[in-house]
């Protein structure tokens, strides 16, 4: 048995020749022969593959050891597609669709967008298990275009034949454009929010602040004095509250108290994170973090 077919493509030929010559393990262990010959050419080089054996003897037929090559073959280049084309693919739909965009922009963008599409879920496995999804509908496409052809456009394949491994791409790139276009909302509102606090003098001393795990937090002055404040009351009363509203109304608080000093209480276990990120953004100096006095030691206190 003689069989061959020609991959076409733009670039990576190197690079899909060392998948195929570590690949095709069954068959090499059945005795086949696999050939590789690549001819350079400009802009398109081609890469022949050559399958030579006997199937005289055996359990197989002529054509199942060819639908195997082309099963494998198939698996190879999907795994190419997605581990090596794929940050182009999406730098490509992001300079289509972002053109309002930096390039450092467009650059930050495409990273987000690849995140999205890989590291959608927090559980591996389930990201693991998309990834095959992916790779299989794109093994399908080529083992479906090889059944009736023994040459392979490669570029035109990934350009024109994968509608819904681009749908992917196009969705992971929405996402990121929205999530990029909130947090630079957010950005410029921060910046709104320091230029208003730059300019605002201060009114209190000092006001403590205690952030704890669950979401409460507790305000005193420097004499230990409670402060009160409606929109805490507010705040108290309606306990579904998300972090973003938590942050917003920690920071009115303190904008509406101008501390000249502001003293970031976190519970043991708190990272300096979450709140205490925005509060740092927006008061800048002004913030020090407590290095650990009775209050935060002792937070058992304030959460009862």
């Amino acid at each position: 048995m003689n069989y061959s077919l020609e991959l076409i493509m733009q670039n990576g030929c190197r690079h899909i020749l060392d998948q195929f010559e570590n690949g095709f393990y069954w068959l090499k262990e059945q005795g086949f022969q696999l050939r590789f010959q690549i001819i350079d050419g400009e802009p398109f080089s081609r890469l022949q593959v050559t399958l030579n054996g006997s199937t005289r003897g055996g359990i197989f037929h002529d054509e199942d050891i060819i639908y195997i090559f082309k099963h494998q073959l198939a698996e190879i280049l999907s795994e190419a597609i997605l581990n090596h084309w794929e940050k182009r693919l999406i730098r490509r739909q992001v300079g289509r669709s972002c053109k309002g965009l930096t390039p450092e922009e467009q650059a930050e963008l495409a990273e987000r967008a690849v995140h999205f599409l890989r590291r959608c879920n927090e559980n591996e496995s389930l990201n693991l298990l998309l990834k095959f999804g992916r790779k299989n509908k794109i093994s399908h496409s080529i083992l479906e275009h090889l059944e009736t052809h023994d040459t392979l456009n490669l570029e035109g394949l990934v350009n024109f034949g994968l509608r819904e491994y681009w749908r992917e791409i196009r969705f992971a790139v929405e996402l990121a454009y929205e999530d990029f276009k909130s947090e630079k909302r957010y950005h410029d509102f921060i910046r709104l929010l320091k230029h208003f606090v730059e300019a605002q003098p201060p009114i209190n001393p000092e006001v403590n602040v205690y952030l704890t795990e669950n979401g409460s937090f507790h305000f005193w002055d420097e004499n230990g004095r409670v402060i009160e404040h409606d929109i805490i009351d507010l705040y108290l009363e309606d306990g579904s509250c998300s972090r973003e509203s938590l942050d917003d109304i920690i920071i009115s608080i303190l904008i509406t108290v101008a501390p000249r000093r502001i003293v970031l209480h976190l519970s043991g276990t708190q990272p300096h994170t979450g709140s205490a990120w925005p509060i740092k953004r927006v008061f800048k100096e002004r913030v020090l973090m407590c290095p650990g006095c009775d209050r935060c030691l002792g937070p058992r206190r304030f959460e009862h």
